[in-house]
């Protein structure tokens, strides 16, 4: 049985560099301080697998979906967030987000119980992506960004916001088996 993933059509492919016209989808996410992708990518796991195994106003179980994505908060400008208040965020906070089922919409999905998970619905939009596989090392992450941003600027693509990193696989898949990716909104 297949996971579920947010939509897209690919507009460009080049190698493992994709330029990618996603549909509407909604997220669940919440905000964790940490010194790292990998890290807070796992305090955020928490609180959101809590949501969607019960923790919600329904007090049921809301199917689990792929990436599980984490972005760093660098800027006020981030194309890809949830109603906070950035004036308080230092340079460790990121945002660790769950895409929901596509069956749902913003008024059919129950509302978190926990009061820090925010829900937001995000349009149609373009990014560009990188893949990889293996584990997701900090030093790994920010050599992928790197690759990704270069392609962006060859291509004269202007980036909104910071990077995602969107990992697809359970912890226990074997890392030269794991599909992970590193990506952009772009104009």
């Amino acid at each position: 049985m297949a996971i579920e993933s947010p939509s897209y059509k690919v507009i460009k492919k080049d190698g493992r560099f994709e330029l990618r016209d996603y549909e509407r989808f909604i997220t669940a996410s919440v905000v964790v301080s940490s010194d790292s992708f990998n890290s807070a990518g796992n305090q955020g796991f928490g609180a959101l697998a809590d949501f969607i195994f019960g923790n919600n106003t329904a007090s049921g179980s809301i199917a689990m979906t792929a990436p599980v994505s984490t972005q760093k908060m660098e800027s006020e400008k981030i194309a890809m967030t949830v109603p906070v208040d950035t004036k308080s965020l230092g340079p460790d906070r990121y945002l660790v987000s769950f895409t929901m089922p596509a069956s749902y919409s913003l008024t059919s999905l129950p509302k978190p119980n926990n009061t820090d998970i925010k829900i937001k619905q995000f349009g149609s939009h373009r990014t560009a992506a990188l893949k990889f596989a293996g584990y997701t090392q900090e030093d790994k992450i920010l050599k992928k960004i790197a690759e990704l941003k270069k392609w962006c600027r060859q291509n004269k693509l202007k980036t909104i916001g910071g990077a995602v990193v969107s990992r697809f696989d359970a912890p226990w898949k074997p890392g030269f088996l794991r599909h992970n990716e590193v990506s952009f909104n772009v104009e």
